[in-house]
């Protein structure tokens, strides 16, 4: 067989981490959750109080440094968002591009944006990055990934550390859930015995697993949190990325989920169609209450234009006209 050589070809990724409670947090630097590109793992980690400098600190790291071997290097173009919440079009995007190492000492050192916006600015709810105590950071990765790299998702790495300071419960013996989400997802096992039956079948990796109900629980839990009034453009982009890495999981069967996230997703900006509606509305009201007057109007008119030609009809009964100037007369010639 001939040496085809490697297929370069560009993979991206994004990543939506919603940090709740953000004011209770006391780490001096905190870590997402690994997602992937491809089969290369990242993570996001904040230092909530700045890194040496007085403004909230946002780096990409490579999520788990001891499975890369001596040598090995990645060249990611990133794109850090911080949304937000209010105004959209204010959200905060810094990009950069970084090659991350493997050396001898087995480090991997992080590279992002230690002044991303100041503390002052970003703990001001009324700048909207910091909204009922939540910030949301996206992160899109991008990396050049050859064509011989196994990109299945089902591959990752055994030692993948886990995000956050959130409470972990056991979750039916198959692995460690965040609280907020775990009475959601033995609901949805519940009635859907499917979700979990598909995963014991297989007998996929435990981590694979713990991604794989995690990342169910978070599209429960927005689904069951959220109100319609939430589901403004970042929301909707949110759900959708949540959706999207969902699917990749590949469940037995997610039909019964389905509808509820269409019809979710179908509600972007929904205030503001609302707001349309009811002015194009009271609009179709005006001009229907117009029409009913001018059609009174145009009754009365046609009443009075009758009446008016059987006066002139009866007027003109006998009626010889004559020029004004015509001579009465008198019977002499």
């Amino acid at each position: 067989m001939e040496d085809q050589g490697e297929v370069e070809t560009t993979i991206t990724s994004k990543y939506t981490w919603t940090i709740k409670n953000f004011s209770k947090l006391k780490c001096d630097k905190l870590y997402s959750e690994n997602f992937f590109t491809g089969k290369h793992p990242w993570r996001i980690r904040i230092h909530p109080k700045g890194n040496k400098v007085n403004c909230l600190s946002i780096y990409l790291s490579v999520g788990d440094n001891a499975n890369f071997p001596v040598g090995w290097s990645k060249t990611a173009n990133i794109k850090m968002s911080l949304i937000n919440q209010l105004y959209s079009d204010d959200t905060i995007t810094h990009v950069g591009v970084h090659t991350y190492k493997h050396n001898s000492t087995g480090v991997v050192a992080a590279y992002g944006f230690p002044s991303f916006v100041s503390l002052a600015e970003f703990c001001d709810p009324s700048e909207g990055f910091l909204v009922k105590d939540t910030c949301i950071i996206v992160a899109k990765v991008s990396v050049e990934n050859s064509g011989h790299e196994d990109t299945n998702v089902d591959h990752l790495p055994k030692e993948m550390c886990s995000s956050t300071c959130d409470e972990l419960i056991n979750f039916k013996g198959l692995c460690q859930i965040e609280k907020d989400h775990v009475n959601l997802l033995e609901e949805a096992c519940l009635k859907h015995p499917s979700v979990i039956e598909s995963h014991r079948k297989r007998k996929r990796s435990q981590k694979f697993t713990e991604w794989s109900f995690t990342t169910l629980g978070k599209v429960l839990h927005f689904l069951k949190t959220k109100k319609v009034k939430d589901m403004n453009e970042d929301a909707c982009k949110e759900l959708q990325d949540l959706w999207e890495e969902l699917e990749m999981v590949k469940f037995d069967d997610l039909s019964w989920l389905k509808p509820h996230v269409e019809s979710a997703l179908s509600m972007k900006n929904y205030a503001e169609r609302l707001m349309k509606v009811k002015r194009l509305k009271g609009s179709v009201v005006a001009l229907e209450v117009k029409r009913r007057n001018l059609k009174e109007l145009m009754i009365l008119a046609e009443t009075d234009l009758e009446r008016a030609r059987k006066e002139l009809a009866i007027a003109e009964k006998g009626f010889v006209k004559r020029e004004m100037d015509d001579e009465l007369g008198c019977g002499i010639p």
